[in-house]
């Protein structure tokens, strides 16, 4: 428990410059996820005592800051459909290089390129949006884990996660929906009261079902946490499973309110 303390102190003391100041603390910080995150999703491959072909790895890390950086919007979609061929046409070119990588490589591609852009997108509309979703989704996590610890009785999905139970799960849904319409009603003035109550309460559902969708990963690959790079903590998608969810959700949620 100390060491996931003194780990969650450090956490913090290393998210909140970029979060505060932006700009190249914010794209370092958002590099650092999506190299640590692309090491630890396509090391699920080596799960199974296999290795990636040389440069696979730098080439798919390579191919999702081109697509989070670009300034041309009207080229995110040709690049990345380019990027998409190369990747399903590489086992015609190597034996070591299998269909299923192309597909792995294709998801993480595709998938840390929608984050981190949606990320970027919501905070600059309004960086307070990004304080609102970590409010929202750690506050869940807080009230779940207390709430399951002494109340839980019901299982929510043994199969995924044994420990997680129903009673947890309401509890972080009212936990996190209540501290982030709070900071939200106090902080943040481009939203009605209503918007802000709907947000609260959709993210702290689909940030307990980013939860279990990344368990079933790890489930389904026989493995506790995706890496020990964070002492008490695991790796850093065990530490933002929910908060990716929710950041895509928001990023919608912001397009259907300017509609």
């Amino acid at each position: 428990m100390k060491t996931r303390i003194i780990t969650a102190f450090l956490i913090i003391a290393c998210v909140i410059p970029p979060l505060v100041f932006g700009g190249v603390l914010l794209y370092a910080l958002l590099s650092f996820i999506i190299v640590a995150g692309g090491l630890e999703l396509m090391a699920l491959r080596e799960q199974k005592d296999e290795t990636w072909p040389l440069l696979i790895k730098p080439l798919a890390i390579a191919c999702v800051f081109a697509l989070t950086f670009i300034k041309k919007d009207a080229l995110l979609f040709p690049l990345l459909g380019i990027f998409v061929l190369c990747f399903l046409s590489l086992p015609v070119f190597t034996e070591r290089f299998h269909a299923k990588d192309g597909f792995l490589c294709i998801a993480y591609i595709t998938f840390f390129f929608i984050i981190a852009r949606g990320f970027l997108h919501i905070y600059d509309r309004n960086p307070l949006y990004v304080w609102y979703i970590i409010v929202a989704t750690y506050g869940c996590d807080t009230g779940a884990y207390f709430c399951g610890r002494f109340l839980g009785k019901h299982k929510m999905n043994p199969r995924i996660s044994p420990k997680k139970t129903w009673e947890g799960a309401f509890g972080g849904w009212l936990l996190g929906a209540a501290l982030s319409f709070a900071l939200a009603y106090f902080l943040i003035d481009t939203m009605t009261l209503p918007q802000i109550l709907a947000a609260s309460l959709i993210l702290t559902i689909t940030g307990q079902i980013g939860d279990l969708a990344f368990s079933a990963i790890k489930r389904n690959f026989g493995i506790k946490d995706f890496s020990d790079l964070l002492p008490g903590h695991g790796g850093v998608l065990d530490r933002v499973d929910s908060l990716v969810f929710n950041f895509i959700c928001f990023d919608l949620i912001l397009v259907v309110l300017t509609l």
